[in-house]
């Protein structure tokens, strides 16, 4: 249980220091956690690292740490988990998972910042307006979300790879060996 600690840290920590926007790992941390953990323990992974990094945020900036959006943002995290999941056995996957994520991420973001209804009309062309204005930020969320995921896979298959050389049959206690098997990214 020490990987999901680790990438709620690094989470924390990551969106709370200064970044691009939307270039943070949580997303990543989805494909990495769908891909190696069981699927809830995935999913309580991201749902963390979000909570607690809004509540430092908005002590930090004084705003609202949830608010009706943060259901569809947090929908977008438990996507990716999910879509990491199903393509964890495929080659590719890993990078498949963190743009089909992002592109699900924006898409169901950026529907939340519509339907709550303060800044764009309902209407089909304030849904066309919310979706053009958001374009700018989804370079973030695709680059960053591709690039945490090569770090955040290549790191734990290397180390997984070290401790399971080192520690033999323990070191199954600290990775899943299985996991060392499935493609990379």
């Amino acid at each position: 249980m020490i990987l999901p600690l680790l990438l709620i840290a690094l989470c924390v920590v990551l969106r709370i220091l200064p970044h691009p926007p939307n270039f943070a790992p949580v997303g990543a941390a989805g494909v990495l956690g769908g891909r190696t953990l069981r699927l809830p323990v995935a999913i309580v992974t991201v749902v963390a690292s979000m909570a607690i990094s809004n509540v430092i945020l908005a002590r930090l900036h004084g705003y609202e740490a949830f608010g009706w959006v943060s259901l569809f943002v947090y929908g977008g995290f438990v996507a990716q988990v999910v879509i990491a999941r199903a393509l964890r056995r495929v080659r590719g996957g890993a990078i498949g998972a963190a743009v089909l994520g992002a592109v699900t991420f924006f898409l169901l973001s950026n529907l939340g910042v519509w339907a709550a209804g303060t800044l764009y009309p309902p209407t089909a062309a304030g849904l066309w307006a919310c979706f053009l204005a958001a374009v700018p930020f989804f370079a973030g969320t695709l680059a960053g979300d591709v690039l945490w995921t090569v770090v955040l896979v290549g790191a734990h298959r290397a180390i997984g790879q070290r401790i399971a050389a080192r520690a033999g049959a323990r070191g199954a206690r600290w990775v899943d060996p299985a996991t060392l098997e499935r493609p990379a990214l």
